[in-house]
């Protein structure tokens, strides 16, 4: 099986294995509590539920110690069991019921053939009765969801099946970080958001999958989860049918957006991870703002009171879920919290809505909090992460470039010009500023786009303003969250040049503008049509117009293109380690020498020896150093077209090859992963390439070639453990 189709068969069940435990088991386990909310609603409180309950499962055991895959699946399985145990009678009937079925058919009263036909035609009559019924009027919408998957897919599943290494610099640190998870040491580099970390583990514990096979291709499936949280909001926030669908294929299939927007889907990064947690806990909240009577009652007050609860329930988990996961999704949903308070500031801040909110927000972040300070309490340090981010926080996003910048301003400022007048200019300059920035970080360097944007954000508050006027007061707040929200999100892009605090890295902003502008472009579009037709059936035809404009715009502007992002292993050293890690029966030992980002990969399976340290072992042949590797194999991973190992994703192609010249060059002398960054990889590979050439040369029936492409190879040498090889030869550049 080609290393393609087998990364296919991997996604497929990595997919499988998530949305079983994270929606499926939520759905069938609370789909009654659950039956009162709308088809997406539903959907997200699904998937919040099923990742809570991972998510602190997995702290609960880390902490204890406990972890393993018995406790993981009882774990799992104790709220069935609790359900059934509580639902007993039921449940016997279920049993008794199956029972006398598969009696009927050991004792040969009924045959098995008679039996897969009695159940093929009750299928066939479920299917054709209430599936066929929900079906008739939902067609359009199948349709049109399965298009939108099948954009998904084609944008980011060609460099998901294409390139098997990471993505991300970043994904060999939390590789290490879950390997430990193994040994139950959660926080081995310190405290930190670790709900990411959790879902991988639990997927590596439960379902046996290698943790580098998991982080390898489990981007394509938490993409698809990103954007239908993103769907399942725009579905419950606008009125028609079909314009949900406008921003979503804007978002998907644009040209106009900036490549760092979306380039962090094509990794299984944390803080795109948490994204999905976002929506949601905007959703429940305006959900629960929506309720007229929330407080206990008789009758539909009652029920009411019990969904206003249920919202809070789930408003709370989000909230928990997104500091669970990482703290810059925590910032945004407390900024998406903020355009809230401001859009339904008639009703948020009557004290019956606002203390269940608070208490509800609070308690969320409160259960985020508690396994971190459970660690911190007993004695683990904070991660450097954490560190930074506050460090960040406190510095109040002002550097010397922004000091001399304003300072310069002020002393521009002409004595004779009016307050008014310096207000004006002051307001214009920073409008500047505001465009400048997403034009830079958001947009393909366009202007024209920058203002579009920015003007749609306009639009969205002005159509909010007008259905106050009309009122709509509760559909027009959901507008004006939205455009508050991203107003500010605007402003804090550029709060470098604004003077404000600097709340995260500037250009994280691009990643959840660009994902708010498909929520403000479908507002617009539903608002227009809602406020043509109201509530009228005509809502449904206008919002397919839309749809239809908004797909020939795109199409006559450019389409986005997939993209293949450089990896920082070569798809050969994959193949490689997928076929080692294979071959090689438990018991044998086994050693891999190459850079540093196979040594977590292999965790637990066969050794690593870095190939700098190597390198310089070489270099002391004339001390009479001798370099040998104490197992019954040795693989020697080398890059005969070095890649270009950058802190950024990019996709750039490398094509530098090793050479004379680069063998020639004097070892880096750097320690940690500078050796194989940029020049210094080149020369560190070249070094590499021609030491095995000569040791090659010498024992060429041992020293064999494993695989080789045109841009990687990797020699074998199999040896006697009793009788090892000096490795340690003179190859005319260890000086």
């Amino acid at each position: 099986m080609s290393m393609t189709m087998l990364t296919v068969f991997q996604i497929i069940g990595v997919s499988a294995a998530y949305f079983g435990v994270t929606l499926a088991l939520p759905w069938i386990l609370l789909g009654g509590k659950f039956a009162q909310l709308r088809t997406a609603a539903r959907f997200m409180a699904c998937f919040v539920t099923g990742n809570f309950f991972c998510m602190n499962l997995v702290f609960l055991l880390q902490l204890l110690h406990i972890s393993n895959r018995f406790t993981l699946v009882a774990g799992t399985l104790a709220p069935f069991i609790a359900v059934a145990v509580r639902r007993r009678q039921a449940c016997l009937s279920a049993l008794e019921k199956g029972l006398r079925s598969l009696r009927v058919v050991s004792e040969g009263e009924m045959g098995v053939k008679t039996l897969m036909l009695r159940t093929g035609r009750r299928m066939r009559k479920m299917s054709s009765g209430w599936l066929g019924e929900w079906l008739s009027s939902r067609w359009p919408d199948v349709l049109l969801t399965l298009g939108i998957l099948g954009m998904l897919l084609y944008i980011y599943g060609v460099n998901a099946v294409n390139v098997y290494g990471y993505c991300s610099s970043d994904m060999v640190l939390h590789n290490y970080w879950i390997n430990y998870m193994d040994q139950n040491r959660i926080f081995v580099d310190g405290v930190y958001p670790f709900g990411f970390h959790c879902i991988i583990y639990y997927l590596h514990e439960v379902f046996s999958v290698p943790v580098y096979v998991l982080l390898r291709v489990f981007a394509l499936p938490q993409t698809l989860m990103i954007h239908m949280a993103l769907f399942a909001f725009l579905k419950l926030v606008c009125k028609s049918r079909y314009t949900p669908y406008v921003g979503l294929t804007a978002y998907i299939m644009w040209g106009i957006l900036y490549q760092y927007t979306y380039y962090r889907y094509y990794a299984p990064l944390p803080q795109e991870y948490g994204m999905m947690f976002v929506l949601p806990a905007v959703y429940f909240a305006i959900a629960f703002l929506q309720k007229k009577d929330i407080l206990s009652g008789d009758g539909k007050k009652k029920k009411t009171a019990k969904d206003a609860r249920l919202l809070l329930l789930l408003f709370a988990a989000s909230v928990s879920l997104t500091l669970t996961v990482h703290f810059y999704d925590t910032i945004m949903a407390g900024l998406l919290c903020g355009g809230i308070a401001v859009g339904f500031c008639f009703r948020c801040f009557r004290w019956r809505y606002l203390r269940r909110l608070v208490l509800a927000g609070v308690t969320g972040i409160l259960i985020a909090v508690l396994p971190m300070a459970a660690a911190y309490a007993m004695g683990t340090p904070l991660q450097g992460s954490l560190h930074w981010g506050m460090n960040m926080i406190s510095a109040g996003g002002e550097d010397k470039e922004d000091s001399g910048e304003n300072a310069q301003k002020e002393e521009n400022k002409s004595p004779g010009k009016t307050e008014a007048g310096v207000s004006w200019k002051s307001l214009g300059t920073k409008l500047d500023h505001v465009l400048g920035e997403m034009q830079y970080y958001v947009t393909n360097d366009s202007r024209t786009a920058a203002e579009f944007m920015l003007g749609s954000v306009g639009v969205l508050l002005a159509l909010g303003m007008l259905w106050y006027i009309l009122r709509r007061p509760d559909y027009g707040a959901v507008l004006v969250s939205v455009g508050v929200f991203m107003g500010i999100a605007s402003i804090l892009q550029a709060s470098a040049k604004l003077g404000l605090p600097q709340l995260m890295e500037v250009s994280r902003y691009s990643v959840y503008i660009g994902y708010g502008l498909p929520i403000v472009w479908s507002l617009c579009a539903d608002a227009a049509v809602y406020l043509l037709f109201r509530e009228r059936k005509g809502i449904h035809i206008g919002g397919l117009v839309m749809l239809g404009a908004a797909c020939a715009v795109v199409l006559l502007t450019g389409l986005r293109k997939p993209v293949c992002i450089s990896a920082y292993e070569s798809n050969g050293a994959v193949t490689c380690v997928t076929n080692i890690l294979r071959e090689n029966p438990k018991g044998a030992t086994w050693t891999i020498c190459s850079s540093n980002d196979e040594r977590q990969m292999i965790w637990g399976e066969g050794y690593h020896y870095e190939m700098i340290q190597f390198l310089r072992n070489l270099q002391k042949i004339g001390e009479g150093v001798s370099v040998t590797i104490p197992t019954d194999t040795v693989y020697f991973f080398i890059e005969k077209v070095p890649l270009l190992y950058l802190d950024y994703m990019n996709t750039i192609r490398p094509e530098k090859k090793v050479s004379l010249k680069g063998a020639a060059t004097e070892l880096p002398k750097s320690g940690g992963i500078l050796p194989y960054i940029e020049e210094e990889r080149w020369v560190t590979m070249s070094h590499m390439y021609y030491w095995a050439r000569a040791f090659q040369e010498l024992y060429p029936n041992e020293m064999e070639v494993y695989y080789e492409t045109d841009e990687f190879i990797c020699y074998r040498v199999r040896q006697n453990g009793y009788n090892l090889y000096d490795f340690a030869i003179d190859y005319g550049y260890n000086k």
